[in-house]
């Protein structure tokens, strides 16, 4: 992972763990960071055509997990700006963390549109009766590629074509929309390795 992402992606962590904090004077569990960050890159792509952390996903039961920082959650020191904090909770037993602060957010590495697109996220998830099933639960229904692919096969990694409505590969130029667009245009960028 390339410094600038990893900035990048350990501030928009932080940046939902203090927010979420803030308001509702709990730190997140592990599930419910994942689910931010899904839903994070999954809204922002549809508006854009750009996942604007471009992390990997696996479509698990509770809803998209991202690879990158769910293979290194028990790595001590992985992250820099948040602490996975092992607790036991009486569902999940061992193995399950909640994350804190361990750093001050620098909004200097999002555009206006990403950080508002943050707070949005913030302002509907972070209340007090809103936990990790009612997250996983809104985007088993909201983040169309998850479900998809958990139809097909659950665990398998997300392909995030699968998140528009309609099969963009064989739509004519001339019918996509701007995000459309840009989607297929990045992801032709990222395989050719430019």
């Amino acid at each position: 992972m390339q410094v600038y992402f990893k900035e990048r992606l350990e501030n928009t962590m932080l940046f939902f763990t203090t927010e979420h904090y803030k308001k509702t004077k709990k730190y997140p569990s592990q599930t419910v960071l994942y689910k931010y960050l899904a839903f994070f890159e999954f809204r922002y792509m549809e508006k854009t055509g750009i996942m604007p952390l471009e992390l990997t996903y696996r479509a698990m039961e509770n809803g998209p997990v991202p690879i990158e920082v769910y293979d290194k959650r028990n790595q001590q020191g992985a992250f820099s700006t948040v602490i996975f904090e092992p607790f036991e909770s009486q569902k999940s037993g061992s193995g399950a963390y909640i994350i804190k602060p361990n750093d001050k957010f620098n909004p200097d590495y999002f555009a206006d549109a990403e950080l508002e697109e943050m707070k949005n996220l913030i302002e509907i998830y972070a209340k007090k009766w809103i936990g990790a099933k009612e997250m996983s639960d809104a985007s088993h229904e909201a983040i169309l590629a998850w479900k998809k692919t958990y139809k097909n096969k659950p665990n398998a990694v997300i392909d995030p074509i699968n998140d528009f409505k309609r099969d963009i590969l064989t739509t004519p130029p001339e019918l996509l929309s701007s995000a459309e667009e840009r989607f297929l245009i990045h992801r032709k960028i990222a395989e050719l390795g430019i």
